[in-house]
């Protein structure tokens, strides 16, 4: 992957983004894409901080 690459998968992000098309924003990850928050981890702590 170059950097074009990089900068139209960050501008489809931006697109799908500002557009409130989760469906589309999701479809720029992986399926097996984790979310993982430092803040989550402290409020509970069960979850080791992956959504």
């Amino acid at each position: 992957m170059n950097s074009q690459d990089l900068k139209n998968i960050a501008n489809l992000w931006f697109k799908a983004f500002n557009e409130q098309n989760l469906d589309e924003l999701l479809s720029l990850y992986d399926e097996s894409a984790q979310h993982y928050s430092p803040k989550l981890k402290i409020r509970e702590p069960e979850t080791n901080g992956l959504i």
